[in-house]
């Protein structure tokens, strides 16, 4: 079994009692110094000092030596008044400082400490150097968000609490992202990079589909909007919604869909939410919706005749990949069957009433 090495005996030759006596002792280098002209570690520098019994000086003594009235160089720049000022007022950070000033910023730091200046973390100091973006809410924009709100976008709170947020959105067609992308965009709003992966649901043909995510970028504007809609922290219809086309559109891509007849999937909100939404929507477009429950969860649902004037109002579908939804995706096979169920009925009822009409007569 070969013996364990210790590598700092390599050098007892060089470092030996007299060599670090002479140099470190008598011609007061440094650390820093032997380790440059020796091309040795300074921990194993400091090791055969240890091992010699030869006293370390401080940093503070080495740098009194190093730099001959350097401790007062120090106090002489980084002077009470001068950090309040900078540090406090001007609310530059120790890095900047440092730089500035060309002072290490542990000196900094440790002249911050003398003067029971609080220090801020370094999320505080990001803060203030990169502010909080913001963006215009005009009517336009107000009720495209509205929109997408009301559906599956959200404004997720934050672990840290810490302000701005960010908007966020998930969805199985990339095409529909793209397009909420390029509305944000053009209304100031700068989006990341949509993502995609494979998400498993034993439900689906191939076990699984791929979704995409669309998040913007923080925006202190976007606290507006947390604030209307997640007041307690749970998501609500907020009291002052106008119902808008583009608003109504965007909830309907996000929720609707046309089978039989149209259907707005509320799941988020709760039975007084949907009601006041109802009402909107009535009132806009002079039909009468129908309020439905299945399980614990409500739908709005526009009938079938009623259709074409809910269409018209919200125009064209913006993207391909819902255009499906603009037409009445019940296939032919299902109404035909429902017309001969029909037609059953009929005929078993028709029956019906000719038996009790014979057993009048007898």
């Amino acid at each position: 079994m070969k013996k364990r090495n210790n590598s700092r005996l390599r050098y007892k030759d060089i470092l030996n009692e007299n060599f670090l006596r002479k140099e470190y002792t008598e011609n007061k280098k440094s650390l820093a110094q032997l380790q440059k002209e020796l091309k040795i570690y300074r921990s194993t520098i400091k090791y055969y000092l240890q091992l010699n019994k030869i006293p370390i000086r401080s940093h503070k003594e080495q740098a009194s030596i190093s730099s001959p009235g350097g401790k007062y160089l120090y106090d002489y720049i980084l002077t009470k008044n001068s950090l309040i000022n900078e540090y406090i007022k001007n609310k530059k950070g120790v890095l900047e400082l440092s730089k500035n000033l060309k002072v290490d910023r542990g000196t900094i730091k440790r002249y911050l400490n003398k003067y029971n200046i609080s220090q801020r973390s370094s999320k505080e100091q990001n803060l203030i150097n990169n502010p909080p973006k913001i963006f215009k809410i005009n009517k336009e924009i107000k009720s495209f968000i509205d929109g997408l709100l009301l559906g599956d976008a959200s404004i997720p709170q934050r672990k840290d609490g810490i302000a701005p947020r960010s908007l966020t959105q998930a969805c199985k067609h990339k095409e529909y992202l793209e397009y909420i992308e390029d509305r944000l965009n053009h209304y100031g709003v700068v989006c990341s990079p949509i993502l995609s992966r494979w998400i498993k649901d034993i439900r689906c043909k191939n076990r699984g589909y791929f979704q995409s995510f669309l998040q913007t970028r923080r925006y202190k504007t976007f606290e507006v909007f947390r604030e209307r809609f997640y007041p307690s922290g749970i998501k609500i219809v907020p009291s002052d919604l106008i119902l808008t086309k583009d608003l109504l559109l965007q909830l309907y891509l996000c929720d609707g869909n046309f089978y039989r007849h149209i259907t707005l999937c509320l799941n988020a909100f709760n039975l007084e939410d949907i009601s006041f939404l109802k009402d909107l929507i009535e009132r806009e477009l002079s039909i009468i919706l129908t309020l439905r429950k299945q399980k614990d969860q409500f739908m709005l649902v526009v009938k079938k005749s009623d259709a074409k004037k809910f269409t018209d109002y919200i125009g064209p579908c913006p993207i391909k990949c819902y255009e499906y939804k603009w037409e009445d995706n019940e296939s032919e096979e299902a109404k035909h069957r429902k017309r001969l169920k029909a037609k059953l009925r009929y005929k078993e009822s028709k029956n019906a009433s000719k038996r009790i009409q014979e057993k009048k007569r007898f």
